[in-house]
């Protein structure tokens, strides 16, 4: 389940990242939030046992990006999607990425989002295809 789980968040907008934090640690996740994307690399790098899932915006200021640090995430974590913080992303600019897009500016629906890809995953075991939220 999600409870307990830990969430590495990486997002820019300092309110943004406020917001998702606090919604996940009310649902009792442990989260780890960093507004870069080298913070992210670096925590998925040192600390990639103890993360559960991983929230990024795809497009962060810097070198790295969200699709780096999925492809980071998933070298650890290949059947576990990435909830991709996006507005529309066209087909063309996406990479083949096992992911679930969410508006950036929807906390909460990152955390259903979220409660959903842990309970498939309890249910059935069976890997999530790629998604796009509304």
């Amino acid at each position: 389940m999600l409870a307990s789980a830990t969430v590495l968040v990486v997002e820019n907008d300092p309110i943004t990242r406020e917001l998702l934090e606090n919604v996940l640690q009310a649902a009792g996740c442990q989260v780890l939030a960093v507004p870069t994307g080298n913070a992210g690399l670096l925590s998925l790098c040192q600390q990639q046992a103890q993360i559960d899932w991983l929230v990024t915006r795809v497009r962060l200021p810097g070198l790295v990006d969200g699709w780096l640090l999925a492809d980071e995430y998933h070298r650890h974590n290949p059947g576990r999607p990435v909830v991709l913080l996006s507005e529309e992303i066209p087909e063309t600019d996406c990479p083949s990425v096992h992911a679930v897009f969410v508006p950036p500016h929807a906390p909460m629906m990152v955390l259903e989002t979220l409660k959903g890809l842990a309970l498939s995953e309890t249910v059935d075991d069976a890997p999530v295809e790629m998604l796009r939220a509304a």
